[in-house]
């Protein structure tokens, strides 16, 4: 939760020369705003010396919320001005005039507020319902039967910032023909392709853009597994969605452990794979999906060459290259590192690699963030997941992708930075669209110009950049389903 104190003083004026006048007694002054923000809320306290006298409120269509109470004369005003940039709330300017002390607060979103009143402490609670921001038009496009178990149909949300256009895929896990699963650019990382391509290349019917990625090498920023493949790991235990060997969804904040353990029993932690280090501290194990070298050894750092259960190679300056039956550590020259590459290479090691929750058993997931929905309740946890908060209130294109009480899988592209066509959502508002579809669980994709939705390899939204490359796509194939997967199976990594 995110707390925010303002402090708001008077201003007192005096004449040159003058002696200062006796302070002027005031029946109720404020004090302080606060503004705390929960996800489905944006709440307005205001902190006054005392409680307020012939408190007045004023809330009418297209004007701001005003507020006002009765206090002394003081001398000359004190304007106070903020501005915020929160899902509902776009300022507040206080004023002193006529004995009386205004507040007005400007919101983003009309709908009911409720005034709670305990003492010197006024509290504004203004929920962020889409439903109340805007209507929804399905007259622009009927839905649409691509393929059995898959549905696609076109909305125009009306808000108070203006329109913005929504591409909803609904497909059907459960149908025997229809097959999800996230898709790569290329057979290795680091490349990048439009989710045109990927689609029409994959031989699918439809699909959209997925993980996270470092745009510049197309590097998968999240968890990502293909056909219990386990090809990159998580940063920062993001959110992720898996689809299980029965074709059911799931979404869950997924942690990524593992270790090479030494014959002392010593052991050497991996905290993650296939990722750029965020740590200093962090050991990275790299496998061919990130391509045939490593990155460059860490500063005052080593690598280590792992082949066939062995160590194969020790670098504490030169990257090392990945060969198609080894795997390179990459970390901090801890003693477990510098034993590890001291080992003699006749000497075989145990490396495992495990998730948190268990997924050794999934099918399929993509990595994302932040949650939209959680058990059935819009909830937005950015700082949680490492997110940066200004990007709290933006309104931009979005990607996301959520599961319904029935099972049911959504994929929903918004379009923005279209003046007068589509503005885009800020993430409150993409939840509250994605609780209004129907979603009980939804999380957040890459969004902003990202945000593609193909359909036949035909793109059906409206980039905000054109088709530009993206690194890894989630897409719908009717084809009939994979072997079942063995479900206690471990993540391979290759």
């Amino acid at each position: 939760m995110l707390l925010v104190a303002v402090v708001l003083m008077p201003l007192l004026f005096t004449g040159a020369g003058a002696q200062r006048p006796s302070p002027v007694p005031v029946v109720a002054t404020l004090h302080k705003l606060q503004f705390l923000e929960s996800g489905t809320h944006t709440q307005l306290v205001l902190t006054l010396s005392r409680s307020p006298e012939a408190l007045v409120v004023q809330d009418e269509p297209g004007k701001p919320m005003t507020l006002s109470f009765k206090a002394d004369s003081a001398p000359g005003d004190f304007p106070q001005n903020r501005t915020f940039n929160q899902p509902n709330l776009k300022g507040v300017f206080i004023e002193s005039r006529n004995g009386r002390i205004q507040i007005f607060v400007k919101r983003v979103l009309p709908g009911s507020v409720t005034l709670t009143r305990q003492n010197a402490r006024l509290t504004l609670n203004m929920p962020h319902l889409l439903s109340q921001s805007g209507t929804s038009d399905k007259a622009s496009k009927p839905d649409q039967e691509l393929a059995p178990g898959i549905q696609h149909r076109l909305l125009m949300e009306r808000l108070p910032a203006g329109p913005v256009r929504v591409n909803v895929l609904e497909i059907d896990p459960q149908n025997p023909s229809v097959t999800i699963t996230p898709a790569l650019a290329s057979n290795r990382m680091g490349a990048k392709a439009n989710v045109a391509a990927m689609v029409a290349g994959n031989q699918a019917v439809a699909g959209i853009n997925g993980s996270f990625f470092k745009q510049d090498k197309g590097i998968p920023l999240g968890i990502l597994i293909i056909n219990q493949e386990l090809i990159s790991g998580p940063i920062y235990d993001r959110v992720a969605m898996g689809i299980t060997p029965n074709n059911e969804i799931v979404m869950d904040r997924v942690r990524l452990g593992g270790e090479v353990l030494l014959p002392d029993r010593r052991r050497v932690a991996i905290h993650t794979i296939n990722q750029p280090r965020v740590k200093s501290n962090q050991t990275v194990l790299y496998t061919t999906r990130w391509g045939k070298q490593a990155p460059p050894v860490p500063q005052d750092g080593l690598q280590i060459l792992i082949r066939q259960d062995r160590v194969a190679a020790v670098s504490q300056t030169e990257s090392l290259s990945i060969p198609k039956d080894g795997m390179v550590l990459s970390g901090p020259a801890t003693p477990e590192m510098l034993a590890l590459g001291s080992m003699n290479p006749n000497i075989p090691v145990s490396l495992n690699v495990y998730t948190l929750p268990d997924w050794s058993g999934m099918k399929h997931a993509v990595g994302g963030g932040p949650w939209l929905v959680r058990n059935g309740t819009p909830y937005v946890d950015l700082q949680a997941q490492h997110f940066t908060s200004r990007s709290l209130g933006s309104r931009e294109p979005r990607s996301a992708v959520g599961v319904t009480a029935q099972g049911k899988l959504l994929l929903v592209a918004v379009d923005g930075r279209h003046k007068d066509v589509s503005i885009g959502m800020t993430l409150y508002e993409m939840a509250h669209l994605m609780k209004k579809l129907g979603a009980v669980n939804a999380m957040n994709l890459d969004g902003g110009s990202s945000t593609q939705m193909s359909v036949y390899g035909r793109m059906i939204n409206r980039p905000s950049a054109g088709s530009i490359g993206v690194s890894n796509a989630l897409i719908i194939k009717t084809a009939p389903t994979d072997t079942a997967s063995n479900p206690s199976a471990p993540l391979p990594v290759k």
